[in-house]
């Protein structure tokens, strides 16, 4: 049987463009182990002499056979086998239709960025080896059934445990599977040793920065527990965070603990497991209880248990950094029309605190629930802040001028909706996966439209004003009454609700008023805590 250690790491392109394919090689041949090849016919004999191939990488546009027709051939022999179409603008039209009868993972643009092109080879590894990693646990756990036939009554016991633990391993590769955050997996893995071991005393300390400086992560406690690798002294978990292998206490591993080592355990020490990165230690989990015996199996399946969470603790801390780096950049680009309008730094801040508070209100609304799902939230936090991105194309006479709006000044100003609206809506159309740009779009264009079809730039009503653009609506005129200005103080706060209450069914949606009104205390709260220094 396979092991994790022998899972393919090989990556295979296929283009008829020979060049294309030196250069590919030469780029990417220091970090993967890549073939090539020049024909569909080519690639599925390579494959056939020397696979299993990781990853597979077409070009669309090939004679006698295109990629379409090559990666269908690649699955029906390889079904494992991550599926990468890379292609030309020209094709994009055909290919992205044809991807709807395949199985393709990932569409790529040419020329790719590098940078790009590394990332999807890198995830398209990990998720070839979480394939693979589960068929070995499901042959695995073929083979405990089988064996819980043939043992007696005397072994029933011993493979009831191996069968829970390869349970247990199965069940946990399928959770983290469908978590979309690092401290989910976290909680994942304390739950599943908890489970596996019977304790419920452990402790995990992680390096989120892989920089040998660790902080604990579980328990959660007021306490900024932290230690660095460096200033550990001499003993049993120097020695175990050095050499990087599961210790166990016995007699005389015991004697050797020293007051260090033993604040690292939440109770009488039992056994110490690293957690493993792709660039170094990433953590340890310290279990603490009474002196007891491990089975074989079950060490294995804590082994196994913890190998996987390590790879996707680290994955989604990837993800999570590239998702603040994108926040940066929106905030970045909130902040161009912020500059030229006299908007304040903490406007932004308090709009996104204040759409997290309606979505959590209208997510208990069975009118709602199906709308509001955590990514609906969690895309309309993140692109709030371009709700007035279009104002960077309104004149600085009108954008900055002190008095009141002229009638033909208001209606340039209206402009800036369809402004922000159109630039976001360029950018959604050439990345459609990125949900949290069409949201951006939306709140853009639509967040001064009026329920009762009186707004502007489009004169939509009622529900078909799109329901991010409804919240955003609400809670921009909330931060506009709510707040100080250099100009005027801000409303007292029966007077923000009397407005807002007001404009419930004609300018403002009556559930997202009935949403507000039910967190006007959390509103409140927020306002005081961000309020502008003015």
């Amino acid at each position: 049987m396979t092991s994790s250690s022998d899972i393919s790491r090989k990556i295979l392109f296929v283009d008829d463009e020979v060049l294309a394919l030196n250069s590919m090689k030469r780029q990417l041949r220091r970090k993967f182990d890549v073939s090539v090849a020049e024909s569909g016919a080519e690639g599925l004999a390579l494959i056939a002499e020397q696979g299993p191939f990781a990853v597979v990488v077409s070009d669309y546009n090939m004679p006698n056979m295109d990629g379409v027709h090559f990666l269908n051939a690649v699955h029906q022999c390889q079904p494992e086998t991550v599926l990468v179409m890379l292609t030309g603008l020209a094709d994009f039209d055909l290919a992205v239709e044809a991807l709807n009868n395949t199985h393709i993972s990932r569409f790529l643009n040419k020329p790719c960025p590098q940078q790009l092109l590394h990332d999807t080879l890198t995830d398209g590894l990990e998720q070839y080896r979480l394939r693979i990693s589960e068929q070995l646990l499901q042959a695995q756990l073929r083979q405990a059934n089988q064996e819980l036939k043939l043992l007696n009554g005397e072994l029933e016991q011993l493979v009831a445990e191996k069968t829970r633990a390869l349970q247990l391993q199965y069940r946990h590769v399928a959770n983290l599977a469908r978590m979309t955050h690092s401290q989910a997996v976290i909680s994942a893995l304390i739950s599943a040793v908890t489970e596996l071991t019977r304790l419920d005393s452990m402790s995990l300390w992680l390096s989120p920065q892989i920089d040998q400086r660790f902080s604990r992560h579980h328990p959660l406690t007021s306490a900024a527990d932290e230690f660095d690798i460096s200033a550990c002294p001499a003993g049993v978990m120097s020695d175990m965070l050095h050499n990087r292998k599961i210790w166990l206490h016995n007699a005389v591993s015991g004697a050797r603990l020293n007051d260090f080592d033993k604040t690292l355990f939440p109770g009488h020490p039992l056994m110490s497991i690293p957690l493993h990165g792709k660039k170094g230690l990433l953590g340890i989990l310290n279990l603490a209880g009474a002196p007891r015996t491990f089975s074989t199996d079950i060490l294995e399946a804590l082994s196994g248990i913890v190998d996987v969470t390590s790879t996707a603790i680290q994955s989604h801390w990837n993800r999570e950094a590239f998702e603040e780096a994108q926040d940066a950049i929106i905030t970045a680009l909130a902040k161009l029309s912020e500059y030229r309008d006299p908007e304040t730094g903490a406007h932004l801040l308090r709009l996104k605190k204040y759409c997290g508070l309606i979505c959590r209100e209208l997510a208990n609304n069975p009118a709602h629930r199906e709308s509001v799902t955590q990514e609906f939230t969690e895309d309309l936090i993140r692109s709030s802040p371009l709700h007035d991105i279009g104002k960077v194309g309104i004149p600085d006479a009108i954008l900055k001028k002190p008095g009141r709006l002229t009638a033909e000044e208001f209606e340039i100003m209206k402009n800036h909706a369809a402004i922000g609206g159109d630039t976001l809506r360029a950018v959604y159309e050439r990345y459609p996966s990125q949900s949290f740009i069409k949201r951006g779009m939306e709140v853009a264009y639509c967040h001064h439209e009026k329920w009762n079809g009186s707004g502007y730039p489009m004169g939509l009503k009622g529900e078909s004003i799109p329901l991010a653009a409804r919240i955003l609506a609400l809670v921009d005129v909330y931060d506009a009454l709510s707040s100080r200005r250099v100009y005027k103080l801000p409303f007292p706060r029966e007077q923000v609700k009397i407005i807002i209450q007001e404009g419930c069914g004609t300018h403002f949606d009556p559930d997202i008023v009935a949403a507000f009104l039910a967190a006007e205390d959390a509103f409140n709260q927020i306002a005081k805590q961000y309020a502008d220094i003015v």
